[in-house]
C-alpha cells in the first residue's frame, strides 16, 4: 500500500488544476519587450504584472468591420478603377463621312487591283456609287 500512495499521491498533484499564474511585461535594457510567465531576466526591467486565472481564456476581439464607421470602404474592397468616358455614338456626319471614306476606299482598291481591266462604263458605275455614298 505504501508504494501505491507514493506513485498516486504525485499523480493526483500533477492532475490538479494549475495554480493561478502571472503574466509579465519585461522590457531589456536594449528596449526589447517581452511577455512572460517566467520572473523577467537579470538586467530587464518589470513594466507590470497581470494575475492570469487558469482556465480563463481571452474575450474574442472586436472585428475590424464592427468598429469601423460604416463611411470608411473595407481593407478588402478593390480599389476604384479610373473612369473612362462613355463611347460616344457616332453623329450622322460622322456616319456619313464615315461611309464615304468607305466608298471611296473599295473605289480606288478595286482601280488599284482592276486598273487595265475595267472599261469607260465601269469606270462610271464606280464613281457614281462614290458619288452617292458621299452625297447623303
Amino acid at each position: 500500500m505504501p508504494l501505491v500512495s507514493v506513485v498516486l499521491i504525485p499523480l493526483l498533484l500533477a492532475s490538479a488544476p494549475p495554480a493561478a499564474t502571472d503574466l509579465r511585461k519585461c522590457v531589456g535594457a536594449t528596449g526589447a519587450v517581452s511577455y512572460q510567465t517566467l520572473p523577467c531576466a537579470e538586467g530587464a526591467r518589470q513594466a507590470w504584472v497581470q494575475p492570469i486565472k487558469p482556465g480563463s481564456a481571452p474575450p474574442p476581439p472586436k472585428s475590424q468591420a464592427s468598429s469601423r464607421p460604416r463611411s470608411q470602404p473595407s481593407p478588402q474592397a478593390p480599389a476604384k478603377t479610373a473612369r473612362r468616358p462613355a463611347p460616344r455614338r457616332a453623329s450622322a456626319a460622322d456616319l456619313r463621312r464615315q461611309r464615304c471614306e468607305k466608298a471611296r476606299r473599295e473605289a480606288d482598291d478595286l482601280r488599284d487591283r482592276l486598273w487595265n481591266k475595267l472599261d469607260f462604263q465601269q469606270r462610271s458605275e464606280l464613281d457614281a456609287k462614290v458619288a452617292r455614298a458621299c452625297a447623303r
